[in-house]
């Protein structure tokens, strides 16, 4: 594959548009010498004229009448792709793609895209509102410039910053026993009909890991995949749920009680994390930070 010279394809083109190599080289800022340098540079790599010159005219080739409308094409398209760049450089246009809890997207995320967007409304944001184990793997592959999830304590090769904690708590039908409660502890939980959520979801292996670690007996009864269908079964009656209150109070859910779980209380950590060694690209940076300023809760 031949390394073709742009500014060979950039001399062609503007000495055939321009039909003169004076004003070819008057358009470039350039000397007629160096045009045709440039331009014998283009036709040795081709292996054959593009131009006939003579002293009174010139005339594309019949290779370079065919080559010409595609050397256009690439001129345009290199010069637009050198503005997006200079551009994303200079002042932080482009496109960010990063991973989020969608409990986290519709509850909280809203209002820091809405701030971002009125700073860069020219850059275009991709979420991934996908499981954490997706959004971890995501950001490692590097499909993802940050992540905002809940990680395993064990995570290695990623920069962890924690934003907030987001306490388990017991969403059941008003009309059950439990509704009437202040608050209910995990080993009350051991006959009940639970609702889990995907036996891969960070939810459900913290979950286990609890009923494991101080030996309650937790059965699930019915296995869901989203969040959303949780609350909507746990508000028709079907059973009851554990739940991070913050994924609860934005779904809509009417006819259902949230109860604090204790003994022991457990929350679940969400941060925002980037893949170490990793640079943000001048579009995602300042969204990246503007979610650390929004929605970090300060340590007590």
């Amino acid at each position: 594959m031949h390394n073709f010279d742009i500014l060979g394809l950039e001399a062609f083109v503007a000495i055939a548009d321009l039909g003169s190599f004076t004003r070819a080289a008057e358009y470039l800022h350039i000397s007629q010498t160096a045009l045709s340098r440039r331009l014998s540079k283009l036709e040795a790599a081709v292996g054959g004229m593009l131009i006939a010159r003579s002293t009174r005219s010139l005339q594309l080739t019949q290779p370079g009448t065919l080559f010409l409308p595609r050397a256009r094409r690439l001129v345009r398209e290199l010069s637009a792709a050198m503005q997006e760049l200079k551009d994303s450089t200079m002042h932080g246009y482009g496109q960010v793609v990063f991973g989020c809890l969608p409990t986290i997207t519709a509850n909280l995320l809203s209002p820091v895209i809405a701030e971002y967007g009125r700073a860069f409304p020219r850059n275009r944001l991709q979420i991934l509102d996908r499981s954490a184990t997706e959004i971890r793997e995501a950001v490692q592959r590097g499909d993802a410039e940050f992540g905002i999830s809940v990680l395993p304590k064990d995570t290695d090769g990623l920069i962890r910053h924690p934003l907030f904690a987001d306490p388990m708590v017991l969403a059941c039908p008003v009309q059950h026993a439990f509704a009437r409660r202040k608050t209910v502890s995990w080993s009350e939980l051991s006959n009940q009909s639970l609702i889990g959520i995907g036996a891969l979801s960070g939810l459900r292996v913290q979950i286990e890991m609890v009923a494991k670690q101080h030996a309650f007996d937790i059965r699930h009864a019915y296995e869901v995949q989203h969040l959303a269908t949780a609350v909507g079964l746990a508000a028709g009656g079907a059973g009851i749920a554990v739940l991070p209150r913050g994924a609860c109070s934005g779904l809509g859910a009417s006819g259902l009680k949230l109860i604090p779980l204790v003994k022991p209380r457990v929350e679940r950590i969400i941060e925002v994390f980037v893949r170490e060694g990793h640079t943000l690209s001048p579009a995602a940076k300042p969204l990246f930070q503007l979610l650390k300023q929004r929605l970090a809760v300060p340590a007590a």
